[in-house]
């Protein structure tokens, strides 16, 4: 389905509706789309009801070019409006790598939408100036790449070393999906709604009461330090790092996901 939500037609979609089953909104990491849970969904209908949606700027939802739609704030309540609307009970949020991250800015702000919440491969926010000064400078220049030469961005990404890991099968499913993206409305995305731009709610999550399962892959050591650090603040949380991954743990080792995530919902 397309749902209206700030000058945006989000691109979701709820693979079944059975009643003795929790809701799991999953969001997925810069340059993906829906699609790149596609090959967990069986398994998920198992024991939950998945819904997938393709963020602002990215997939089939269609998305302006302007920057100010991106922004955390606004992305954050485009999401909520619709989570209003579709008035799911028992709700779960996954969010890997940047879906991750807009999943903490999204429980930061309204944390009674969810009945507990899994963040693979992520963070709530840079704190020191400096680093942030430093990313945004990296991610514009990221920026400019795309807009100058897509082609050759993409190849750039796809050989960055946290990828490593990645079956080949996934990915050339991952490289179907970012041939498809709209250079406009990525770039767009990664100017506003990057690491060095968004701001950290750290201090707001280290004060919620619900359940957080944090995910790590064994091999991508900066994000195992970087979810060490989040589970450390957190009141109830739990940390898995697991083996034989890197930073797209649900690509690198699907069946350890869906027992994760099966033991999380369940």
């Amino acid at each position: 389905m397309l749902l209206y939500s700030d000058s945006i037609y989000y691109h979701c979609t709820v693979h079944q509706s059975v009643d003795r089953f929790p809701y799991l909104l999953m969001l997925h990491g810069f340059m993906g789309s829906n699609k790149v849970f596609e090959h967990l969904l069986e398994d998920l209908s198992s024991f939950c009801n998945p819904i997938t949606i393709d963020l602002a700027g990215h997939g089939q939802t269609e998305s302006p070019n302007e920057q100010k739609y991106y922004t955390a704030q606004r992305q954050v309540q485009q999401l909520y409006s619709i989570i209003q609307r579709l008035k799911f009970g028992n709700l779960y949020l996954y969010g890997y790598s940047m879906g991750g991250r807009l999943a903490f800015q999204l429980i930061a702000s309204h944390p009674e939408l969810f009945s507990g919440v899994i963040i693979e491969s992520s963070h709530c926010g840079m704190v020191s100036k400096s680093e942030r000064t430093e990313r945004q400078a990296l991610d514009e220049k990221r920026a400019q790449k795309i807009e100058q030469n897509f082609e050759g961005f993409i190849k750039e990404w796809t050989t960055l070393p946290l990828f490593g890991q990645t079956p080949d099968e996934m990915k050339l499913v991952y490289n179907e999906i970012m041939k498809s993206q709209n250079p406009k409305t990525i770039s767009a995305s990664l100017r506003r709604f990057g690491a060095g731009v968004m701001p950290s709610v750290c201090d707001k999550i280290s004060k919620l009461n619900l359940p957080f399962s944090l995910i790590a892959g064994k091999l991508d050591k900066k994000y195992v330090d970087r979810m060490t650090e989040i589970h450390k603040s957190l009141n109830h949380s739990n940390l898995l790092v697991v083996e034989n991954a890197g930073h797209r743990v649900h690509a690198d080792q699907p069946e350890e996901i869906i027992q994760i995530l099966k033991s999380f919902v369940s």
